[in-house]
């Protein structure tokens, strides 16, 4: 599921319900064939908090935090292997609205040539200074994800004075470090 990018939860959190999400399907597909989860799942699915079941929205979390740094870690080797690697930074508020930057490198596949654009990561934003944003961005990359950023050929902002502008903006910034 997060190899594909799919959610992980639903609507309802009840093993039986239609919207119970990717994760809870997922584990009711496969107890039709694993008679030792079917009975794990009829004995614990839907019994709530405090009772120790291994399927509750916790573990859930925790797999989905497990399985991202498991995705983010094949992204990172697929494009160190790649070699060259370009950049695009938008911003955008989330739900609460909270202005954050999102993160997406592209590159060639290493296996068979293709064009791949993959998401790393949202940045929180605290400062909305072109410098501030590249420091935040090229930090991420360099010190969390380890990347030569030497091997950046492009970068693409959108069209805000503080990511693409002349002078002060991000973009501009980063190309005078690298």
């Amino acid at each position: 599921m997060a190899e594909r990018g799919l959610p992980f939860r639903g609507d309802k959190e009840k093993f039986g319900s239609f919207n119970n999400g990717n994760f809870l399907g997922l584990l009711e597909l496969l107890a039709k064939f694993d008679p030792f989860l079917a009975s794990h799942i009829k004995e614990f699915g839907n019994k709530g908090s405090g009772v120790t079941s291994y399927l509750s929205k916790t573990i859930c979390d925790e797999f989905i935090h497990i399985m991202a740094h498991k995705v983010r870690d094949s992204i990172l080797d697929d494009l160190r292997t790649a070699g060259y690697f370009s950049l695009s930074v938008d911003s955008t508020p989330d739900w609460s609205r909270i202005d954050q930057l999102t993160v997406i490198v592209r590159y060639v596949s290493p296996n068979d040539g293709l064009p791949i654009e993959r998401f790393l990561t949202f940045l929180e934003m605290g400062n909305h200074t072109g410098e501030s944003m590249a420091k935040m961005v090229h930090n991420y990359l360099i010190n969390e994800c380890k990347i030569d950023f030497s091997k950046c050929r492009g970068q693409s902002y959108d069209n805000s004075a503080n990511m693409s502008g002349k002078y002060k903006g991000m973009q501009e910034i980063i190309l005078k470090i690298h």
